[in-house]
């Protein structure tokens, strides 16, 4: 279930868990959000 929906996110970025650059934190943070 979890592995499908990470599968899903590398393809759709802002998904589930998804690497991103915060420029506001000035770093990398890992996003786990249901939006």
């Amino acid at each position: 279930y979890t592995s499908t929906r990470n599968k899903k996110s590398l393809r759709t970025p802002g998904r589930l868990e998804k690497k991103k650059y915060n420029p506001f934190l000035k770093r990398r943070t890992l996003h786990r959000e249901l939006r």
